[in-house]
């Protein structure tokens, strides 16, 4: 009874004294809230300011992150499409050495070849295409470039092929003289000059050009060859033997233009 009588007791005294402290603040409150409100009035404004500068922040980085994807998707198409127009390049340049030879040697274009390799083993002269039976190579087709002719097919494998060209000490071209009558045999001598003899009569000096001529049959008529360097007479003057240095620099070329054999 006791207990229950004092925590009765107690409640009215915290009830009164809450009662008392609001009749005597009451008076207060309009001043206190003048007081405060001078103080307290920027805070929303500064809030809603927080508010959407942190928006516009947040706006702009993730338009900032879009255009980085954007510009790393535009740099990796710019890249593809400048591959495609060197390949493309490429592939123009060699139908034009293509066509060039076509129009300037023989009709009979059957394919543009990379070389791939150079068999220098002993005195032999020959340079591996990356062309083979598969793609159309056989065994006696003449090799050219747009400066000259560069030989002649002797082997072929599926995907590979053997040139021996002008240089191999094996090889035989029949010419002629550009500017004058008269035809005869070029042979290769090792490591970058022809031998060419001709009868006493033809009419060959310095710096004439020689094409490929009738003698031997296995190149197309007039596909340049070499410059004469120097001539001199063989056999007590009964033949003429000329010097020639080929106009195709073998070791510089990356692709040949296969023909037709005759």
């Amino acid at each position: 009874m006791r207990e229950v009588a004092f925590r009765r007791g107690l409640f009215l005294f915290l009830l009164a004294l809450g009662l008392a402290l609001a009749a005597l603040t009451r008076p207060l409150a309009p001043r206190l809230a003048l007081t405060l409100s001078p103080l307290t009035a920027p805070l929303p404004a500064l809030g809603h300011r927080l508010g959407q500068n942190l928006r516009a922040a947040s706006s702009i980085l993730l338009n900032r992150q879009d255009l980085y994807g954007e510009n790393r998707s535009l740099k990796a198409k710019l890249a593809q499409l400048e591959s495609e127009n060197r390949r493309l390049r490429l592939e123009v340049e060699r139908l034009s050495r293509a066509l060039k030879v076509r129009a300037s040697q023989a009709p009979g274009v059957v394919a543009v070849a990379p070389v791939v390799g150079e068999d220098l083993s002993g005195l032999y002269r020959r340079l591996i295409l990356g062309l083979g039976e598969r793609d159309g190579l056989r065994v006696g087709m003449p090799v050219t470039a747009p400066e000259g002719l560069v030989g002649l097919i002797v082997e072929v494998e599926e995907r590979r092929a053997l040139v021996r060209t002008l240089l191999d000490p094996e090889s035989q071209v029949g010419v002629r003289p550009e500017k004058a009558p008269g035809r005869g045999v070029a042979r290769g001598v090792p490591p970058d000059h022809l031998v060419a003899e001709f009868p006493p009569t033809v009419q060959v000096a310095p710096g004439d050009l020689l094409l490929t001529g009738a003698p031997l049959g296995l190149f197309p008529d007039g596909i340049p060859v070499g410059r004469v360097e120097r001539i001199e007479r063989v056999q007590g003057g009964l033949k003429l033997r000329a010097w020639v240095k080929p106009l195709v620099e073998l070791s510089l070329l990356e692709e040949v233009i296969v023909l037709r054999p005759l």
